[in-house]
């Protein structure tokens, strides 16, 4: 799958025509899993069918692939990667593999019951964890049919294995595609996921994208925790979130590292500040709502033209802007006052979005360029009209059961190739 000559990326702006994306691909074993755990673990807002996320996500990918944009899958290249990998104590069978998956399952259950019933019981889902527990262990043998047809049988007992098995906790967020890196300008860089369910995610994406011929594209950051979500470029400057997830040290370290290339296209770097949740989240050993709800920077702001963005007014107004640069191999700091403020100051209209809508996910769109978006659900009537109204071409993904893990279209897709301006 490796491809002879090393692809190029580019995203200089996260409003130019989409030519390439990546993303993970379904959601699989590892998702299911992840409804057996509490949500400070599994990091879910709710408990959804897998089975019906599975095709919302195929209805995604089909939508954008009719618009004429490639879409890369990560996890078909780390299938083929682990195809001729050797692991010590992966199962030797999809016999063995499946009855592995069901021990694992079972003890999700027996750890977490009493803690998970009382959640589904909280977030009024009427499913009991009973009648989950039930769906959990068929949806495995389905899953593992459609695995096996795909991938064939040696590489499906080894990407479930890795996926499901080879750590304490199932990699169930993992087709969340965004979060484990970003292109900014001719660079990948590879996020360093802040909760332990999702730590190892970026290894496996990194692996793929290695497979996939991206090798001397990559970036990594060392210096604290930097997730996808947070990072866009808009004009002339890089916008990165700092809060509950991202944290100041790792912007730090990415202005060192993508300086030069920045300042070659007279690109800003900034950091966009909540500085609330970047205080709190060195205390909290779990998620809390309040911050799952605006994570990243794309869970309540977004680009839509070169003068336009939609953010959430309350939180657009909780943040301040931090412009970072080098001099003389250091990095330098500014204050530059609150983001709203800042916006205005670079001739920005910011079509504001009320709270219910920015909780239903309005923000995380993805935006094609050429004034077309794919947003997440259809029932933000207000704010897709006001897209519309604005001449924008607006599809949506319908994505009612993949948004109950706290990400939409944005956080699936994460653009490889955009045109240049």
């Amino acid at each position: 799958m490796q491809r002879k000559t090393e692809p190029k990326v580019q995203v200089f702006s996260e409003i130019a025509p989409l030519k390439e994306v990546l993303v993970w691909g379904e959601p699989g074993i590892e998702a299911l899993l992840g409804q057996l755990l509490p949500k400070s673990k599994s990091l879910f807002f709710s408990y959804y069918e897998v089975s019906k996320a599975r095709e919302e996500f195929r209805g995604l990918q089909a939508l954008i692939e009719r618009e004429g944009i490639t879409v890369i899958r990560a996890k078909d290249a780390a299938a083929h990667l682990l195809d001729s990998h050797l692991f010590p104590s992966h199962p030797e069978s999809i016999k063995e593999l499946k009855s592995r998956l069901l021990q694992r399952a079972g003890e999700y259950y027996q750890t977490y019951k009493k803690i998970k019933s009382e959640e589904l019981v909280r977030s009024g889902v009427e499913s009991s964890l009973d009648d989950i527990y039930l769906q959990v262990k068929k949806d495995i043998d389905r899953i593992l049919e459609e695995d096996l047809e795909t991938f064939g049988e040696t590489a499906t007992i080894r990407i479930n294995y890795v996926l499901s098995l080879a750590k304490p906790l199932p990699l169930a967020n993992i087709f969340y595609g965004r979060d484990q890196s970003q292109t900014l300008a001719n660079k990948i860089i590879l996020s360093e996921l802040k909760w332990d369910i999702r730590k190892p995610e970026v290894g496996v994406y990194k692996e793929a994208l290695i497979e996939l011929g991206y090798r001397n594209s990559l970036v990594e950051i060392a210096s604290g925790a930097l997730e996808g979500g947070d990072m866009a470029i808009l004009e002339n400057t890089c916008y990165i979130g700092v809060g509950s997830r991202t944290e100041l040290s790792a912007v730090r370290e990415l202005c060192q590292k993508l300086w030069d290339t920045l300042e070659s296209h007279n690109i800003q770097l900034v950091a966009v500040i909540n500085r609330q949740h970047a205080e709190e989240a060195g205390r909290f050993t779990a998620p809390i709502e309040d911050h799952m709800s605006v994570m990243h920077l794309d869970m309540f702001w977004i680009p839509l033209r070169k003068k336009l963005v939609m953010a959430n007014r309350d939180e657009m107004d909780r943040r301040t802007v931090l412009r970072l640069s080098m001099k003389n191999g250091e990095v330098m700091t500014e204050e530059l006052g609150g983001f709203r403020d800042f916006l205005v100051g670079q001739g920005i209209e910011i079509m504001e979005v009320s709270l219910q809508e920015q909780r239903n996910f309005a923000t995380n769109l993805l935006n094609l360029g050429n004034d077309t978006v794919i947003v997440a659900l259809s029932k933000n009537e207000r704010v897709n009209h006001e897209l519309r109204r604005r001449g924008f071409r607006v599809m949506s993904a319908e994505l009612n059961k993949l948004v109950n893990g706290y990400g939409a279209t944005h956080c699936l897709t994460a653009p490889i190739k955009r045109s240049s301006h």
